[in-house]
């Protein structure tokens, strides 16, 4: 990738060379991509010498919890008191991973409340204008990787060590599903020649990440895969569906459905797929595609939501059987794009 961000970096060097305490936010819910790149810049400005801190909006997977400077990540929902005076004394916030403050939720109120300068560095489209020093680049295929041209970009390279290359690492292998979308670009597996360099163990991080999972995890996988999905071949479509009720069951813990939505698109012809998980007051939808199909304007058009072209989310204020129903019934408005390559 042409880096295009020379301004914004010489700017943030020099915020990063005034500032004495630094906050580092990732998104609510975070996934491996916000938790990975947030960890990465807090390992190296650690050591560069600086005062960094994470704060997360809520806890994430378990299976995330190897990652290097974990234990030391201020989760807001545990401590809440002490994470929101925190960020009100920060000099310098770094925001990592979503493009409006909805996505940092109960945070934001902390973020816009903040004296402090703040610096986004996200790869989703049309980031919203809440930070000084904005960084997006939505061709990169994870924050990760546009977080490591950030570090070369404000000369912090020497820095660089496998702690940090294994957090940022993670954000891409999970972010591209272990290569398997959104990793076209050349500049994606020149990234990962850089990690490499630092002597990771790339195999290990892979083992970490998606050998690692609860019994319970993949019996709910099970679950979805024999009773739960649904295609719809006249449409080259895929969905799967929880209630609370089934993820209870199952002994539901936070990121046990990371990946799920991707199950469907493994099935002959199907090149557009969704989850449906029943949340206290909505349902939560993630979509993913396959092609030039935009799962990111058919969430925005009908479900209040956005994204990547690929991969998109966003909800239902309605019920599971209702929002199951509205899918299904906007599917022949989309047949000609579903089977255009048929």
């Amino acid at each position: 990738m042409k880096i295009k961000f020379k301004t914004q970096f010489n700017e943030a060097k020099n915020l990063l060379a005034a500032a004495e305490r630094i906050v580092i936010i990732p998104h609510h819910n975070p996934d491996g991509d916000a938790i990975g790149s947030a960890l990465a810049l807090f390992n190296i400005l650690n050591n560069a010498g600086k005062n960094a801190q994470v704060v997360s909006p809520n806890s994430y997977p378990d299976f995330l919890r190897w990652l290097p400077g974990s234990n030391q990540v201020l989760i807001h929902d545990d401590h809440q008191e002490e994470a929101a005076k925190v960020i009100a004394n920060a000099d310098l916030l770094i925001l990592t991973d979503f493009n409006c403050l909805d996505r940092v939720e109960p945070l934001d109120a902390n973020i816009k409340a903040a004296k402090a300068h703040k610096i986004l560095i996200d790869h989703h489209p049309e980031p919203e204008n809440f930070a000084d020093i904005i960084i997006s680049e939505t061709t990169v295929c994870s924050t990760a990787e546009l977080a490591l041209h950030f570090i070369h970009g404000i000369a912090y390279s020497a820095y660089l060590d496998k702690a940090t290359a294994s957090c940022l690492m993670t954000g891409i292998l999970t972010d591209t599903g272990a290569f398997s979308y959104n990793s076209s670009n050349p500049s994606t597996f020149e990234a990962v020649a850089d990690l490499l360099r630092t002597g990771i163990d790339k195999n290990q991080i892979y083992a970490n990440i998606f050998d690692n999972y609860a019994e319970s995890r993949m019996n709910l996988l099970g679950y979805c895969l024999n009773e739960k999905m649904i295609i719809y071949p006249e449409y080259n479509t895929g969905i799967i569906s929880l209630t609370q009720e089934e993820l209870d069951r199952f002994n539901y813990q936070p990121g046990d459905t990371e990946g799920f939505v991707n199950y469907p698109l493994s099935v002959k012809g199907v090149i557009f797929s969704a989850i449906f998980i029943e949340k206290d007051e909505y349902i939560k939808i993630s979509f993913r595609s396959k092609g030039s199909f935009p799962a990111n304007k058919f969430s925005a058009n009908h479900f209040n939501g956005g994204g990547h072209v690929n991969a998109a989310g966003g909800n239902s204020q309605v019920n599971m059987k209702e929002s199951l129903e509205k899918f299904a019934a906007l599917l022949p408005q989309y047949k000609d794009a579903l089977c255009a390559n048929e």
